[in-house]
């Protein structure tokens, strides 16, 4: 369970605090503050990809982020900013002791306020209820993520913006991480790859591993000591690792559509051919012609040895998917930028 967001008592006690007057900004640089959910130490852990924040900078949005475990303290006084997105993509921490004490040279300390900003945003709807609560914002709203605001039955999340890929309900176009691009590496006909500890993916892979003797399994983003019943080569963990594979199997079995960077996407931009659990999240993310979208583990099993034996169709789906996918964020940090300046 992730951590209760108790400024949100707050907010359905007393309701939104009033935005403050916001004065047109007479260059067109907007300056925003990211602020986390509890228990989230940066934009990763909310599930926010940090390559696109820092794309934000190239479109002269100014970003930085306050990393506070107990966001009720927000409301009762200004935590120090801990870290700037800067363009490289890297959060500079601002390692002070106490509020008042200096940061490292050299490593700027962002406004002590969110109310300095043009926009403060929820990394996520675990962190909107700080936001709404704090007093003199001048503009708010939401990167949504895989996380469902809490007790949204209540109604508290009427009418605040919210910014999020297609299928995460929101209207910015996805991207991918420099990482995920093809590679320069043999494609083993045999092998299929899954990815996580999703029951789609290894049922599917159990499936094929009983049906035919031919195949090898390699298995990435699961815990080093997962045991099952058939052998599997483990990938290592990180990005340049996760691309090499995505790019060697014939076939890739992934998990559900979920969140601001899926899976399935990244396997595409690298050119592996994909089979994904079919749902209005996966539709919407992966459009036509691209994965295949099976029903369950037996359709998963089906659809993997087509791919297996049809090289034709395979080819074609890897082209379909490379187009797809955007390179990087720029696109993505684009749409984002105007929706901001459209606050």
């Amino acid at each position: 369970m992730p951590p209760v967001p108790f400024a949100l008592g707050r907010v359905l006690r007393d309701g939104p605090a009033p935005l403050a007057p916001r004065p047109p900004a007479a260059d067109g640089r907007r300056t925003a503050t990211l602020v986390l959910g509890p228990g989230h130490a940066g934009p990763r852990d909310a599930g926010l990809p940090p390559e696109l924040l820092a794309a934000l900078a190239a479109h002269d949005v100014a970003l930085t982020v306050l990393a506070e475990d107990d966001l009720d303290d927000l409301l009762d006084r200004p935590p120090t900013p801990r870290a700037e997105v800067t363009e490289g993509g890297a959060l500079r921490v601002a390692r002070a002791a106490a509020d008042d004490a200096p940061a490292d040279e050299g490593t700027p300390l962002a406004s002590p306020s969110p109310v300095a900003a043009d926009v403060v945003l929820a990394a996520g709807w675990t962190a909107a209820p700080a936001v709404l609560a704090a007093p003199g914002v001048r503009a708010r709203a939401v990167l949504v993520t895989a996380e469902p605001p809490p007790l949204a039955h209540l109604g508290w999340t009427a009418g605040v913006p919210a910014f999020g890929p297609v299928w995460l309900g929101g209207t910015l176009p996805g991207g991918a991480d420099a990482a995920y691009v093809p590679r320069p590496v043999h494609r083993r006909e045999d092998l299929v790859l899954v990815h996580g500890e999703e029951p789609f993916g290894l049922l599917a892979a159990a499936e094929l591993a009983r049906r035919r003797e031919d195949l090898s399994f390699a298995v990435s983003g699961v815990r080093a000591d997962l045991e099952l019943p058939f052998p599997f080569l483990g990938i290592e963990p990180g990005p340049e690792a996760l691309a090499d594979a995505f790019a060697s199997a014939a076939v890739a079995l992934a998990p559900p559509v979920r969140g601001w960077r899926p899976a399935a996407l990244a396997m595409l931009a690298c050119g592996q051919p994909v089979v994904v659990p079919d749902d209005p999240a996966a539709r919407a993310a992966l459009g036509e012609d691209t994965a295949i979208l099976a029903a369950g583990p037996l359709a998963a099993a089906d659809a993997a040895e087509r791919l297996i034996d049809d090289w034709h169709e395979r080819g074609d789906r890897v082209r379909a998917g490379m187009e797809h996918v955007a390179d990087g964020w720029d696109e993505t940090a684009t749409a984002l930028a105007a929706a901001l300046r459209g606050l």
